[in-house]
């Protein structure tokens, strides 16, 4: 089968091509999400929006491209706008922490504060090896130095550096927002 047939067929609204095409590319595309979510829920989901965005704007597929590398524009376009989202959502939940509990502020009372800013953690660093998020755990939740986190987990202070500045690298890599995020963390933790 000829895949510029294919695309025209889809083109034209033929339900028979569309359903081929989601067979031949569905698998694909879910591990293209799950690599990078690494949540089988959300893969799904952006598998599931992927295609609809395909068949919604199907009479925008080029003839002079493959299709695969179409489909996979899109899915790069759909992942985008996941990570967007879930940077904005994140976003909002630090500024309701940091304005429902300052940083300093006597927290004795209220047994929920230090969960909200312990999931926002989670939130921002569920993309990061596991040393390297104890790291930055260890210095955003206990305001540890470089020394005080090498020597709780038994590795050189330069080592500890390596995981912060890494860190940082890949979270600017998936969102600076995140890196923002993780910024006013430290500055907080600085300031008590």
């Amino acid at each position: 089968m000829n895949s510029t047939i294919d695309i025209y067929a889809i083109r034209e609204g033929d339900e028979k091509a569309f359903v081929v095409m989601y067979y031949l590319l569905n698998g694909k595309v879910y591990n293209f999400f799950l690599k990078r979510t690494r949540h089988s829920e959300v893969a799904k989901e952006l598998t599931q929006q992927c295609f609809i965005r395909i068949y919604n704007y199907r009479t925008s597929l080029s003839l002079s491209h493959p299709l695969e590398k179409q489909v996979y524009i899109i899915a790069k376009s759909v992942l985008l706008n996941h990570l967007r989202q879930e940077d904005r959502k994140t976003a909002r939940e630090l500024n309701y922490a940091q304005q429902m509990y300052p940083v300093g502020a006597d927290t004795s009372d209220n047994a929920n504060t230090g969960f909200e800013t312990q999931d926002l953690l989670e939130k921002i660093t569920r993309h990061l090896p596991p040393v390297r998020k104890k790291v930055i755990l260890l210095k955003a939740r206990q305001g540890l130095s470089n020394k005080e986190i090498a020597a709780q987990l038994s590795i050189s202070v330069k080592t500890v550096e390596n995981h912060l500045t890494k860190a940082t690298r890949q979270l600017r890599i998936l969102s600076p927002d995140l890196l923002i995020i993780l910024g006013i963390l430290f500055s907080n933790v600085n300031k008590m």
